[in-house]
């Protein structure tokens, strides 16, 4: 049967170590799965596993809580100047990609399933690490089907241990802007594409500085272009530029709105190609018990927005909030790390936010 002994910092370090060694990449989360099973089998604890996701429990109770993170990480960026999965233990950090994002949401919460101190003939504390939160496919979205019905749920991301109850919504614009091609010698002939492009795409920075709209908590809706792509030959004049816009939105200036203003913006040598609106603006109330139990847990007197997206947006129903251990800046960045006090943190904001919920 599980322990409900407390863990020490070390020994959680040591199992973020061995885990920051397991490649992991979206589509490719086998092994780290296989490790999850053997560990719920050392510990006694009940599970299912579905596909690349996971679901590990204890007790029999009504009252169910559910812990979420994931197992995946983006693939290692050019700015890495050591193994990205060495998992080394160094100056009080362990290093390596997914230590921070979302390694030490993993290891905290799987330790404080096997830790916390409840009831378990009226409650139960679930833990599901699941795929694909990088990308889109198979992961939380899908299996949160498949988990029984749960009153709350925390999502473990990286926040510096803020309780957050917000994150904006999230869309994806392809953009293609036409002209006519001609030899780069006589561009006359032609109509350039990417000046037509790179005049929309100073709109987009123009409407983006023009939004007026505020949420208390997340700020304003944001527009970045991020990516530009053209051309077939340094001696021809572009028929066509793809270019891709990337939205964080809030309420006040939510997806549909901020696209529309996009469309009425932009010239007509630039259209929409495909439209990704796979996040809207996500909320909780800040008086919801497992807020405050959170906020308790961690000594926190008030809640945070999430910079980010999640996997909280699919928990549409339930109580919810976003906490993890980790800095924010170093998700998706080069040597990322995370430090082995705010791992442990992190373990015993989980624990005790279960307890305090579990026992209300």
């Amino acid at each position: 049967m599980p322990t409900t002994t407390e863990f020490t910092q070390d020994t959680l370090a040591d199992a973020l170590s061995r885990i920051v060694r397991i490649k992991r990449v979206s589509g490719n989360e086998h092994e780290v799965i296989e490790w999850f099973k053997a560990q719920f089998g050392k510990h006694g604890l009940q599970f299912k596993h579905t596909g690349r996701n996971l679901l590990a429990w204890r007790g029999q109770g009504d009252k169910r809580l559910l812990f979420n993170t994931h197992t995946d990480t983006v693939p290692p960026n050019h700015g890495y100047t050591r193994d990205p999965w060495d998992g080394a233990r160094e100056d009080g950090k362990v290093w390596g990609l997914g230590s921070s994002d979302a390694g030490g949401c993993l290891i905290g919460m799987f330790h404080a399933l096997l830790s916390a101190d409840f009831d378990e003939s009226k409650c139960t504390l679930m833990f599901a690490p699941t795929c694909d939160e990088e990308t889109q496919g198979e992961g939380f979205e899908h299996f949160r089907n498949e988990i029984p019905e749960f009153e709350a749920c925390v999502t473990g991301e990286p926040t510096d241990c803020e309780v957050c109850t917000a994150e904006r919504g999230m869309f994806k614009l392809d953009m293609r802007t036409a002209g006519k091609s001609s030899h780069a010698a006589r561009p006359w002939q032609g109509d350039n594409a990417a000046y037509h492009a790179a005049r929309d795409i100073l709109k987009i920075e123009a409407l983006y500085e023009g939004f007026e709209e505020r949420d208390d908590l997340l700020g304003r809706t944001t527009l970045a272009v991020t990516m530009v792509n053209g051309g077939v030959a340094r001696n021809v004049v572009p028929s066509e530029i793809d270019w891709v816009i990337d939205g964080r939105t809030i309420e006040q200036l939510d997806n549909a709105e901020t696209i529309k203003r996009i469309k009425e913006a932009m010239s007509e040598h630039t259209k929409v190609q495909r439209e990704k609106a796979r996040f809207g603006v996500w909320k909780r109330d800040e008086n919801d018990p497992l807020v405050k139990c959170a906020c308790s847990a961690s000594g926190k007197q008030g809640v945070s927005a999430f910079g980010g997206v999640s996997d909280a947006w699919w928990n549409d129903k339930a109580q919810g909030l976003i906490v993890g251990p980790g800095f924010p800046k170093l998700s998706h960045a080069a040597n990322e790390y995370i430090e082995e006090k705010e791992l442990f943190r992190g373990y015993q904001i989980y624990k005790k936010t279960a307890e305090l919920f579990l026992e209300t």
